[in-house]
């Protein structure tokens, strides 16, 4: 048994604030719609994660900025409502924190634009960072910056911290950055659309396996309605969505990462850990918001026809 540590994934990016509106349809280029606010929520695409895991019953903690300002504050005190760590939550003053704004159209399929809070200034913060890795199992990050990602991916060999990555379009951007990305990995999440952009094709069971002779020991792809698909060295397994309204995919593929990684932590197999992700997103996917739907681990096993899941805490080595 690995020694336990504080925190089973440290969530590493800035949390922002989401604003939400329900649209009839898309605005024509240089258009307007009319639109009916759908409220606002704390959100983030890595603190999302963190909250989902935490309800789940795993440990978790963020490593990121909030503004000093109102939004900060709100975001601080839902991390914390959810039983997330905030120790190294650092307020920063004289810049806003993070925005993002959901259109809502019907069928729940949203648009998102993103406003993030302001690029850090130097010097980067290797030893509280450093510290911080030492009491965590897994990283958890959405890279915008190579050379950003590979000093965090450094600092987390050197501290035995499994490297989880969630690769969307605006990440991993083609080929040639997937390339340099991948080796950085222990564990990377596409949604269908990244994986079209990383790859320049569909997913599949031969294209899956493809990444991981690049770096990964897991590799999972979120299919939407269809389901997802992962692959490791003993194999590709895929699971069907569950069937239920969709109201807002707002959130859905941080839950469904971070249940993947919880399961994952726990010894659980791959399409063990798969079908529990999957059963985790439909939760989220049937509100409004990206932390609205976030379940209970019993409202999970109940969702899955068990009287309760296993949870014990497996090697640092499970993928």
């Amino acid at each position: 048994m690995a020694e336990r540590r504080r925190w089973d994934l440290l969530a590493f990016g800035d949390p922002c604030m989401d604003l939400s509106l329900d649209v009839d349809q898309w605005p024509e280029a240089g258009g307007k719609v009319m639109a009916r606010a759908a409220g606002h929520s704390a959100g983030g695409t890595t603190a999302n994660a963190a909250c989902a895991l935490s309800r789940l019953g795993g440990r978790a903690a963020v490593f990121g900025r909030i503004g000093a300002d109102l939004f900060g504050e709100q975001l601080r005190r839902s991390l914390r409502d959810d039983g997330v760590d905030v120790e190294h939550l650092q307020v920063v003053a004289g810049v806003a924190s993070g925005l993002a704004l959901s259109l809502l159209p019907p069928g729940g399929d949203r648009g998102l634009v993103v406003a993030p809070m302001a690029a850090a200034p130097p010097p980067f913060p290797v030893q509280r960072l450093h510290d911080a890795l030492l009491q965590s199992r897994v990283l958890y990050a959405m890279p915008r910056d190579l050379a950003e990602l590979t000093r965090i991916s450094q600092l987390a060999r050197r501290t035995g911290t499994r490297v989880a990555l969630d690769l969307e379009p605006s990440v991993v951007g083609d080929a040639r950055a997937l390339a340099q990305q991948l080796p950085l990995a222990d564990l990377v999440f596409f949604n269908e659309a990244g994986f079209r952009a990383g790859t320049g094709e569909a997913p599949s069971a031969d294209g899956l396996r493809r990444l991981l002779d690049q770096g990964p020991s897991c590799v999972v792809v979120t299919l939407g309605a269809q389901g997802a698909m992962a692959a490791d060295r003993d194999g590709v397994v895929r699971q069907a969505a569950f069937d239920v309204p969709v109201r807002d995919t707002t959130g859905a593929g941080d839950a469904f990462n971070a249940a993947f990684v919880l399961a994952r932590l726990e010894g659980q197999s791959l399409a063990a850990s798969l079908r529990f992700a999957c059963a985790v997103s439909s939760f989220v996917i049937a509100e409004v918001g990206a932390r609205a739907g976030l379940p209970s681990r019993a409202a999970v096993d109940a969702r899955l026809g068990q009287a309760g899941t296993l949870r014990l805490e497996g090697p640092d080595n499970v993928w």
